[in-house]
C-alpha cells in the first residue's frame, strides 16, 4: 500500500472491493495535501478582500455615490454576479482612488472568477496604497500560484516574512512551492526557519514532517510529526502525519490507533478516514471498510480513491445508480483510467442504460488497446458476447 496518492490504478473488474493500488504521489500533489491548508492552497477570506467604506476625503454627495455603488456591488456579490460586482467596484475607484480596499476587492473577485492574471494588478494596485497590508499581498501570492508563476510566487511570500517575520503562513506557503518545485533543500531551510521562530507551532512540524515523507526519510518525518503532536494535540492532521509515517515503517498497528485519534478530533478528516478503509480492508472488515471509505468520500467528494471504493462496494451489493455516480467522479479526474470506465459500463448496464453502457465498455477496451493490455482487451471482448452484443459503441 502506498500513501498521499494522485494517480489511482483501478483494476479491469469491480477493483476488488477497495480502490485498488495507488501509485507514489507527484510532489506537488504531496504538497497539496501535506500540513494542512496553507496559504499557498487555501481559498481566500471573502470578509478581507471586498471593498469597505472610504476613509479619504470625499464630498457628501461623492460619498453617498460611493456607498451606493458598494452596497449594489455587494449584492451582486451575494448573487454570484461577480462581472457586474467587478464593474461597480471599477466605477467607484474612480470615484475614490486612493481606497486599497476597492482594487483588492476587484483582485479577489477575479480570483473567484478563476481569472488570476487579471487579479494580478488590481493586487499590486492594493499593496501599493497599503504596503503593510498582508492579505492584499497573500491574495497576490495565491493568484501567482495559480498562474504557477512561482518566481514571483516566492518573492511576494518572501515580501510578507520581511514585512512580518514570524508569519507562518508564508513560510508554509514558501515551503510548498518549494516542494513543487523539488527544491527540498530550500523547502527543507524554510521549514527549519519556521520551526526557530515559532516552536510552538505544531503546523511547523507538520510540514517539517511533510518534507521527509516526501524524501522518503520515515524515521524523520515520525520523528517531526511526534514533535507537533506533542506540541498541539488537539490537531487531526497531526496524528494522520504520524500514522503515515508509522505505515511507511510497517507499524499498522500504531497507525490504526493515530489514525482512530484523527477521526475522534475530526470525524470529517477525509485522509483519515481513507486510510482506516485501506487498513480495514487489510483486516477482512470490509463493512468498516466501506463505512470510512463512505465517510471519505463524503467529506471530501474530491477525494478520488475513496470515490472508487465506494463505487465499488456499490457495483458489488446492486446499487447501481450510486456506483455510476461514484465512477462517473473517477473519470473526471482520470478520463482515461480503463478500469473506471469498465466498472462504470457495468453500473450503466445493470441499470439498463445499455447505449451508454456499451460507450463505458468500448472506451475501455481501446484504453486497455493502448496500453497493450491483452487480457483485459479479451475479458471486455467476453463481456460484450455474454451480453449478446458487439462493439462500436461511441464514447465521449
Amino acid at each position: 500500500m502506498t500513501f498521499r496518492w494522485i494517480a489511482l490504478l483501478l483494476s479491469g473488474a469491480v477493483v476488488g472491493l477497495t480502490a485498488g493500488s495507488v501509485a507514489a504521489a507527484t510532489p506537488a500533489a504531496i504538497a497539496a495535501h501535506g500540513a494542512g491548508e496553507t496559504a499557498l492552497f487555501r481559498p481566500l477570506d471573502e470578509a478581507l478582500y471586498l471593498a469597505q467604506r472610504s476613509r479619504s476625503n470625499l464630498s457628501e454627495a461623492e460619498q453617498e455615490a460611493l456607498d451606493d455603488l458598494l452596497s449594489e456591488g455587494q449584492d451582486k456579490v451575494e448573487a454570484r454576479d461577480y462581472s457586474a460586482a467587478i464593474a461597480l467596484y471599477q466605477q467607484a475607484t474612480r470615484l475614490d482612488p486612493q481606497n486599497a480596499r476597492l482594487y483588492s476587492g476587484i483582485g479577489y473577485l477575479y480570483v473567484q472568477q478563476g481569472e488570476y492574471a487579471s487579479a494580478i494588478t488590481p493586487y499590486q494596485q492594493a499593496i501599493e496604497l497599503e504596503s503593510d497590508n498582508l492579505p492584499f499581498r497573500y491574495g497576490l501570492a495565491y493568484a501567482y500560484v495559480q498562474l504557477e508563476d512561482y518566481e514571483s510566487a516566492i518573492a511576494t511570500y518572501e515580501a510578507i516574512t520581511t514585512i512580518a517575520p514570524n508569519e507562518t503562513d508564508a513560510y508554509l506557503g514558501l515551503g510548498n512551492i518549494f516542494i513543487t518545485l523539488e527544491d527540498y533543500d530550500a523547502a527543507l531551510a524554510t521549514y527549519e526557519d519556521l520551526t526557530r521562530r515559532s516552536p510552538g507551532n505544531a503546523q511547523a512540524y507538520e510540514a517539517l514532517g511533510t518534507l521527509y515523507l516526501v524524501q522518503a526519510d520515515y524515521e524523520a518525518a515520525r520523528s517531526a510529526f511526534q514533535r507537533a503532536v506533542q506540541v498541539d494535540d488537539r490537531r487531526s492532521e497531526s496524528y494522520v502525519g504520524l500514522a503515515e509515517t508509522q505505515l511507511a515503517l510497517g507499524d499498522s498497528r500504531t497507525a490504526y490507533q493515530n489514525l482512530l485519534q484523527a477521526v475522534r478530533l475530526d470525524r470529517n478528516n477525509a485522509q483519515a478516514n481513507f486510510l482506516l478503509g485501506e487498513l480495514s480492508m487489510e483486516l477482512g472488515d470490509e463493512a468498516e471498510a466501506y463505512d470510512y471509505y463512505r465517510r471519505a468520500a463524503q467529506a471530501d467528494p474530491d477525494l478520488i480513491p475513496a470515490q472508487a471504493a465506494v463505487g465499488a462496494f456499490h457495483l458489488s451489493e446492486g446499487v447501481y445508480l450510486q456506483a455510476i455516480g461514484a465512477y462517473r467522479r473517477v473519470i473526471q479526474v482520470f478520463p482515461n483510467n480503463p478500469g473506471a470506465h469498465y466498472n462504470l459500463g457495468l453500473a450503466l448496464w445493470a441499470e439498463g442504460l445499455e447505449k451508454q453502457a456499451l460507450s463505458s465498455i468500448n472506451r475501455a477496451r481501446r484504453l486497455y488497446a493502448d496500453q497493450e493490455d491483452l487480457e483485459s482487451v479479451d475479458r471486455v471482448d467476453a463481456l460484450l458476447e455474454h451480453w449478446g452484443v458487439s462493439g462500436g459503441g461511441t464514447d465521449r
